[in-house]
């Protein structure tokens, strides 16, 4: 079990068995606040210092850092390895800690601020906490005013594992079509429904694919690309959506589809006819695009093996200058997280910077993109910078509500500050989208997570069982099951999980799971490392 840290309203530390362990002074309870919020939970010893004893002389406010820090250890009684500290930095044991940032509200239903019960007379000290506070509302949390300039890469080479690869074949290629035929109806609400299904899946097909959306085309005969045509009529309360695409230069029809909206559930039909549309449209891009036409490699991108992340990352990197967009570079950030995450990199540290810099190249060229904002926030998220990670999220699902990548990644950011229930809940909007939908895994392993985290660990392993259903090269779901099965007593199952582990990820082994650097903080922070001594 591990100790929580709830830095809303007032601080409070609890430990692994709910005992107080707040320390009493202001500046050792500001500490914990600092500590709290910073990425990776870590501060410089002299930064530390200069926030809570600016006015005093360096060698008094070093005095007074190591008396603040001993009064801490005290406080900390048998969870004082929580605190942590190292040649010039002071930080919190990420794998002993929990930071909650639950809203906090009082008896008017008013929130109360971030560490309200905090008051350091120093002038360092105040200027960040009005900073923070004013970053922790919700009406203030956006993260365009504090956007850092870009370290740009390379825009033309793609880098896996340090070696720097030269993209191929360029051209100057046709961009693909997606043309959207009037919708038919027989009643005025009927055609406004047809036509916002329609117009926002196409939408939302265009900017993955990547594609041009039109309403008419100038040469059906030359031109790339698929023709929507749909019917959509009302049926009492209810309407029927009927679909067709074809191919627009042949006529060929490849795909046919009716939906039902009901009335009772509409938002919820909607968004599923939005969804199945806009991965048709993907998988219609995929097979039917020309020899002379390259798209983006969403299937792979949303992979867990390294051959096809890679494979990825050369056809992103090979787009030519009209195709390469902010998404692009997001996507390319993205899939350098699955390969951290997956152990399929040998240097996390390079990849991971790289991962940053294309996340931090995309938001340069598209500030408020949903995509671009939601990979930032994933990409902060894993280094640990959870309130840098939650405003990025919250702006990409300002910016689209029903964005699945903008849902996965605040689910992310509200598990890092503690807000599991909310994360829950943006982990099952987020599995209604269409890209949820072409790679279910990725959504279904971000539920299991939170699940484990709330203590629900049968609906975890149901989760990750069905996470590996879909993707058999999915690490993390057999390490949860393994993890799970062992812990509810099924020797067998976790045996049978950690076969299949090996084969998947052949340095594997339970010392190695045992590791603090592994990738199952999750497991470890919900006390289900058992698995690592069973000898299986």
């Amino acid at each position: 079990m591990t100790a929580t840290l709830s830095l809303m309203g007032t601080v409070r530390l609890r430990g692994s068995v709910g005992e107080d362990l707040t320390p009493r002074s202001q500046k050792a309870r500001g500490a914990l606040a600092l500590l709290g919020t910073a990425p990776d939970l870590r501060l410089n010893r002299a930064r530390l210092q200069d926030l809570l004893w600016s006015d005093r002389s360096k060698h008094q406010g070093s005095d007074s850092l190591r008396q603040m820090l001993r009064e801490l250890r005290s406080s900390l009684q048998d969870d004082r390895e929580i605190l942590q500290t190292g040649v010039g930095w002071v930080g919190l044991d990420p794998e002993r800690l929990r930071i909650d940032l639950s809203p906090v509200y009082d008896a008017g239903g008013a929130p109360i601020e971030f560490a309200a019960d905090i008051d350091v007379p120093d002038p360092e000290f105040e200027s960040w906490l009005r900073d923070m506070r004013l970053r922790l509302t919700p009406e203030s949390d956006g993260p365009t005013a504090r956007m850092r300039k870009p370290d740009i890469p390379p825009p033309r080479s793609f880098l896996i594992d340090g070696a720097t690869h030269l993209p191929v074949g360029r051209r100057t290629e046709p961009a693909y079509v997606v043309a959207l035929d009037p919708v038919e109806s027989n009643e005025a609400r009927a055609h406004v429904i047809g036509e916002m299904i329609v117009n926002e899946a196409a939408a939302r097909a265009c900017e993955m694919i990547p594609a041009t959306l039109a309403d008419r085309v100038q040469d059906d005969q030359t031109a790339t690309g698929t023709r929507i045509a749909a019917i959509c009529y009302g049926v009492g309360a209810d309407c029927s959506l009927m679909l067709v695409m074809r191919d627009i230069a042949s006529g060929a029809r490849g795909w046919t589809r009716r939906f039902g909206i009901r009335a009772s559930d509409e938002t919820a039909t909607m968004r599923h006819a939005i969804a199945q549309i806009t991965v048709a449209l993907l998988d219609r891009a995929r097979r039917t695009a020309s020899p002379n036409w390259t798209g983006f490699p969403i299937w792979d991108v949303f992979s867990f093996s390294r051959e096809r992340l890679e494979a990825a990352d050369a056809i992103l990197a090979a787009l030519p200058p009209e195709q390469e967009n902010a998404v692009s570079l997001a996507l390319r950030s993205y899939l350098r997280n699955t390969l951290i995450i997956e152990r399929l990199t040998d240097d996390p540290a390079l990849c991971s910077d790289q991962a940053d810099a294309f996340a931090r190249q995309a938001r340069a060229l598209a500030p408020n993109n949903p995509v671009v904002l939601a990979v930032a926030s994933l990409s902060a998220s894993w280094r640990r910078d959870a309130i840098g990670a939650l405003e990025l999220a919250q702006a990409a699902c300002r910016a689209d509500p029903d964005n699945e990548i903008a849902c996965h990644a605040l689910s992310q950011a509200l598990t890092d500050v503690g807000r599991d229930a909310e994360a829950l809940e943006a982990t099952d909007r987020g599995a209604c989208g269409a890209l949820a939908e072409l790679g279910p895994a990725s959504w279904l392993m971000r539920r299991a997570v939170v699940q484990v985290r709330l203590g629900r660990f049968g609906d975890a392993e149901n989760s990750a069982a069905a996470a590996y259903a879909f993707a058999p090269d999915n690490r993390p779901s057999l390490r949860f099951m393994a993890a799970l099965r062992w812990h509810r007593g099924d020797q067998a199952g976790a045996a049978d999980a950690l076969r299949r582990l090996r084969v998947i990820e052949p340095d594997f082994t339970l010392e190695l799971m045992a590791d603090p650097d592994y990738p199952v903080s999750t497991l470890r922070m919900a006390g289900l490392m058992d698995i690592t001594r069973s000898r299986l």
